[in-house]
């Protein structure tokens, strides 16, 4: 019995550990259970009018449907979505705040030497929605017929167009400053705090051209002129409008958006929350809006969003980083 003694132990700490674990998995599972009891809020951390609003205020709706419990949206621009995502990251760790995300998240931990909070440690990825082109658009009274003449003009005069841009640290943005470095011209970047003042500008004449993943309905109806999208292909939406890949090779810039909560969220109210997702984007009337938007759904889970987002943290630091860009 002597040799016994010592194995009693450990098998009780093995006991011990393996209950706790059930416990754990318990009060999970019973959170879970009991989420939502109250109003969730969806942070979109930029300007009302844009793809980003557009596209959260249409998740909350059917969310809040399927949920049988009310989904509201609180926009908090500023800072290219620092300020907003920072106020998500910082929240209590429960479900009930979560975030409008997209590219601007990934790019801001390299754009700013110190950012307010880390996607990849206070954010927990929980679904991913769409993939959307950015467009390069011209004003209505612009007369550049292509990128190429557009690239000349603008090397032989430095400074001398403007380019509205939705938001400081955001995708588009990014767009134009890689459309600059890539291109070997000077032109004034003009970052707005949304797409509707960016484009609003663009097509009253106050800036030359402009950004945005927003713009497709505007080139449409004639509002705006499309030059480009950002992707390295034409979108299918949008056939006639040239990737900017075929006058810049290598050039790609495709903005994402999905949803994210604070670190610490229950795994059992994360899976709950991306199934409930997965369905929404399964919705003909969502599809068919998301169409007008120029936007493709790519409904991914929890695990496989965590991974697209690291490895856009990674890749977006490795193209950053020789540009020399720094917002703080």
């Amino acid at each position: 019995m002597s040799r016994d003694l010592p194995r009693r132990p450990r098998r009780l700490a093995v006991q011990a550990l393996v209950a706790a674990g059930a416990i754990a998995w318990a009060a999970g599972a019973a959170a879970a259970d009991a989420w939502p009891s109250k109003t969730i809020t969806i942070v979109v951390p930029f300007a009302p009018g844009g793809n980003t609003d557009t596209l959260a205020r249409l998740v909350s709706e059917r969310l809040g449907t399927a949920l049988k419990q009310t989904v509201i949206v609180e926009n908090k621009p500023g800072a290219g979505s620092m300020l907003g995502s920072a106020q998500v990251a910082r929240a209590t760790p429960d479900g009930y705040t979560l975030l409008l995300g997209s590219i601007s998240n990934a790019l801001n931990q390299h754009f700013y030497k110190k950012p307010s909070y880390d996607i990849t440690k206070d954010l927990v990825p929980v679904a991913q929605l769409v993939a959307v082109p950015n467009y390069l658009a011209l004003g209505p009274k612009e007369k550049f017929a292509n990128v190429a003449e557009l690239i000349g003009y603008a090397k032989a005069n430095p400074g001398k167009l403007s380019c509205a841009t939705t938001g400081v640290g955001t995708s588009p943005f990014l767009s134009c400053e890689l459309f600059k470095s890539m291109a070997g011209v000077d032109i004034v970047n003009v970052p707005y705090k949304g797409g509707a003042p960016a484009m609003q500008d663009t097509m009253g004449g106050q800036a030359n051209m402009v950004f945005a993943n927003e713009a497709l309905p505007f080139i449409a109806d004639k509002r705006l002129q499309g030059l480009a999208v950002t992707t390295t292909k034409r979108s299918p939406l949008a056939p006639t409008i040239p990737a900017m890949s075929e006058t810049l090779p290598g050039y790609d810039v495709t903005a994402w958006y999905g949803l994210f909560a604070p670190t610490g969220t229950p795994p059992a109210v994360v899976d709950r929350l991306a199934a409930e997702v997965a369905q929404v984007m399964k919705d003909e009337a969502v599809l068919a809006r998301l169409k007008t938007l120029g936007a493709t759904p790519v409904p991914t889970g929890s695990k496989e969003f965590t991974a697209y987002v690291n490895a856009e943290v990674k890749r977006w630091g490795e193209v950053i980083r020789p540009m020399n860009i720094s917002l703080d």
